[in-house]
């Protein structure tokens, strides 16, 4: 087994991102943007994104109240948010402490370089399988679903848009499980497959899909 760094410069959105979350190390040039935007097509990310994002939230509560956590993270995918730059996606989530910024962007397959051989280098073994995850479960999911119904009473969201935000509160927050359930990272995986097919079988999210396939524009529906 080898270690994998990614090497970031320009625009790594969706399932680009998903790909930098899942590597061991990233390395990217100042000016990246980098986000889960698949809310703009009516889905959810779903190659281990929402997966990502909670066991990070769970890391960051270190056994405390994790739905502050969860719900920074919730907000950044519904309202699809991207860095602005690579410190800012570092600051959103996307990117971990542990990950590098270079301002000179030819520089940027050099230390990537040197992190992979580093890496390589020190006996390198693949981290095992997240387990025992604590999730937020059932009670912040009603509660981030509250706050989307009063954004839809006043009009700022469409009913697909809370359909969209209530599958993806029920991905992130682990399920219709009590909260501080122990889960691994296949019950997060099977909560994202499910959601997305979900999506992608309503007529409004496939009208975002062709909308943005022959536009490359948004379509709220």
């Amino acid at each position: 087994m080898v270690p994998t760094v990614a090497a970031v410069d320009g625009m790594a959105l969706g399932g680009g991102c998903e790909i930098i979350m899942h590597c061991d190390r990233a390395v990217a040039s100042l000016e990246s943007y980098i986000g889960l935007v698949e809310v703009g097509v009516g889905l959810i990310p779903a190659a281990g994104g929402c997966k990502e994002l909670a066991l990070r939230a769970a890391g960051e509560a270190k056994g405390g109240d994790l739905f502050p956590f969860i719900r920074r993270y919730f907000e950044n995918v519904a309202t699809a948010q991207v860095g602005r730059s690579a410190e800012h996606a570092r600051e959103l989530g996307f990117l971990r402490d542990r990950d590098a910024v270079v301002i000179n962007r030819f520089e940027l397959l050099y230390v990537a370089k040197q992190q992979l051989n580093a890496r390589y280098e020190s006996g390198y073994r693949p981290p095992l399988r997240a387990a025992r995850i604590p999730v937020a479960g059932r009670g912040a999911i009603a509660t981030l679903k509250m706050g989307m119904q009063n954004m839809l009473a006043g009009d700022y969201v469409s009913d697909h848009d809370y359909l969209i935000g209530s599958k993806l509160a029920h991905v992130i927050c682990g399920g219709d499980i009590d909260q501080g359930s122990l889960v691994d990272e296949q019950w997060f995986l099977d909560l994202e497959r499910e959601a997305f097919i979900e999506l992608l079988s309503t007529e409004k999210t496939q009208a975002r899909v062709e909308h943005m396939l022959k536009t490359g524009k948004p379509l709220r529906n």
